[in-house]
């Protein structure tokens, strides 16, 4: 069994994050006349949107416990906003379908779904946070097509780093390659090569200032409800 670490091309889902938000604008121009889901961002949507990002990483976790295989103690969450990062890790081997499922599942169900009803009855704060999900899963969905075209057989590891995942195979895929993930390392797989001990919920020091900074923000949204 060899393993092959990849590392996200941050800059390269930046860009494409960027042209499928230009991309849903069209779209949602072309089905509804008008741009106003943008247009309207106001606190209350911008709170809801952070709390978007968050729901997202849980999906991801429930993706990872979905098959009944992986321990919950092996599924941690994170954020580390001074990269702008939030994550959901795995420590656990999983197979190719399980990490399928927990790729697609908020990238569905509060992406596509919401920005799909939002165009249907023109709402639209379901098209922006369908849209701002969509264009935040970019990795999610470069992951699943570079993972499609991998072996059946593979397995899937989170290790150390929050921005790269280590595929085990036994086929060589040094050679191979794919859209948006570098191939960082490689060798033969052994027992000593595992995660770290991750706590269950980490905040880096630097996500606190924005963590005070989001929750006045909410605590204004709320009192902004309230008073009108």
């Amino acid at each position: 069994m060899k393993y092959f670490t990849y590392k996200l091309d941050l800059m390269v889902l930046n860009i494409l994050a960027c042209v499928i938000i230009v991309l849903l604008t069209i779209m949602t121009y072309i089905f509804t006349g008008n741009i106003d889901f943008i247009i309207d961002i106001n606190l209350f949507s911008f709170v809801l949107i952070f709390v978007w990002l968050i729901l997202h990483e849980l999906l991801h976790g429930i993706g990872f416990l979905s098959l009944g295989k992986v321990k919950f103690k092996n599924v941690v969450f994170g954020a580390e906003l001074e990269k702008g990062i939030f994550y959901c890790m795995c420590k656990e081997k999983i197979s190719k379908l399980n990490i399928l499922v927990a790729l697609v599942l908020p990238l569905l169900l509060i992406g596509i779904v919401p920005y799909v009803v939002g165009i249907c009855i023109n709402n639209n704060l379901l098209i922006l946070l369908g849209v701002f999900n969509i264009s935040g899963s970019i990795g999610d969905l470069l992951m699943i097509i570079d993972i499609i075209l991998m072996p059946k057989d593979i397995l899937y590891l989170d290790l150390d780093d929050t921005t790269s995942f280590t595929i085990l195979s036994k086929d060589d895929l040094s050679k191979n390659k794919y859209f948006s993930i570098i191939l960082s390392k490689h060798g033969k797989y052994n027992d000593s090569i595992k995660a770290k001990d991750y706590k269950k919920i980490k905040v880096s020091k630097g996500s606190n200032y924005f963590i005070v900074f989001f929750l006045i923000l909410l605590i204004i949204s709320i009192l902004d409800v309230l008073g009108a």
